[in-house]
């Protein structure tokens, strides 16, 4: 748009300036014709028509399939995306978690997911949820809690009758000088390995035991990161899972990427060390984990099935309802890139072939008669060779 206004401004200048011109020269009739002429021929419309207009037709379509613009210009460079970056959780697997394993260390099973319970009962965190209603179910006794405190990504934290209890992943609490026996550290080592999101239940700096959940794994995410690669597209997994969980999830994904122990701020440093080296990275998440990866990728992409509220919380470029959706929109993207291409051809012809002779007509003796109605026929007969081809593109 702003290059828009400019070439209206400058063709203004130049009419203006060349009507100038000939007002002192030849006067006011060969001034208002040689001036119109020129701004007529020189105008900028057919470009309006040849972009925005054609962006806006493309834009109707694709939303019928379920996809929501909030940055239609992101169009534009979609198909020179080359990495997609994604979350594991909830977006690779089915987000249908539930409890696998309940491994106490010096305390019951009841009283271990108790203990957790307490501590989740204002999380916002999908695992929380699962842990808090798990314990509900199972009718048992929570204590009230205060002082609660969740770091996405990582954990919760709150003081449970007095005592503090951490319900997280094993390198957050470790940072934290939380102790894990052998036991337990083998016990979490078998479960990532099949693929189980672990997290440790502490007290203090001791270690009270484990709880894995289980979410299976979607399978139309399979054959979308086998469809990228066919699409010579990379892709790159970002999740706060850790390290032990990348033979897992490189036998059901096989990735060009994985980045494991990542907290949210992580996975934007992530997206942006790709950006540095030269690659056009598109994200695509659901949850307020993902919101530092969408915000700092080159486009982005909000699955409309997560936690994440559209148009309040999160604005990204697109709004998609599958993950199947993006390589959708980059097909649509593809054809009207060569639509735009195609309408700027065409523009640009005609300024070659309007300006010239509008501008030779401020000679007093012009070697090709002309008129500003030539000129605005001209333009209009090229507006409508671009609206053509762009509806028929679109």
């Amino acid at each position: 748009m702003k290059k828009i206004i400019f070439l209206f401004i400058f063709d203004l200048l130049i009419s203006g300036a060349v009507a100038a011109w000939l007002y002192y020269t030849r006067g006011q009739y060969a001034a208002l014709m040689t001036g119109l002429s020129i701004f007529v021929a020189f105008s900028p419309i057919c470009l309006i028509f040849a972009s925005p207009l054609t962006l806006y037709l493309a834009g109707r379509k694709i939303e019928k399939l379920g996809v929501k613009f909030n940055n239609r210009s992101a169009l534009k460079i979609l198909t020179d995306v080359n990495v997609v970056g994604l979350p594991y959780n909830k977006v690779l697997t089915n987000g249908e978690y539930y409890i696998t394993d309940l491994i106490p260390e010096g305390l019951n099973q009841p009283t271990l997911l108790a203990m957790a319970a307490g501590a989740e009962t204002d999380a916002e965190n999908t695992l929380g949820h699962i842990i808090y209603d798990t314990a509900k179910r199972r009718h048992l006794r929570l204590q009230p809690s205060i002082n609660f405190k969740e770091l996405p990504g990582r954990g919760v934290e709150a003081m449970v009758s007095g005592t503090a209890i951490r319900v997280g992943n094993f390198p957050w609490l470790d940072s934290l000088g939380v102790s894990l026996s052998a036991n337990l550290r083998t016990k979490v080592d078998q479960l990532l390995v099949k693929g189980k999101t672990v997290l440790i239940v502490a007290t203090g700096r001791a270690a009270r035991g484990i709880i894995a959940l289980k979410d299976e794994i979607n399978d139309k995410a399979i054959k979308f990161l086998g469809d990228l690669k066919q699409n010579k597209i990379e892709t790159l997994i970002l999740t706060a899972q850790p390290k032990k969980m990348t033979s897992y999830i490189n036998k059901n994904f096989a990735p060009d990427n994985i980045r494991t122990n990542l907290s949210p701020e992580g996975k934007a440093r992530e997206i942006q060390l790709f950006r540095a080296k030269g690659k056009i990275v598109a994200a695509i998440g659901n949850d307020a984990h993902d919101l530092p990866a969408l915000e700092n990728a080159d486009i982005s992409f909000l699955l409309v099935d997560g936690s994440l509220k559209p148009d309040t919380e999160v604005k990204a470029d697109f709004e998609i309802p599958t993950l199947e959706s993006f390589l959708s929109l980059r097909e649509a993207a593809a054809n009207i890139a060569k639509t735009l291409k195609v309408n700027r051809v065409i523009a640009l012809l005609s300024w070659i072939i309007l300006v010239p002779p509008a501008i030779m007509s401020a000679l007093e003796n012009s070697p090709i008669p002309w008129h500003p109605l030539i000129a605005v026929i001209g333009v209009v007969i090229f507006s409508v060779i671009i609206l053509i081809n762009s509806l028929r593109s679109s």
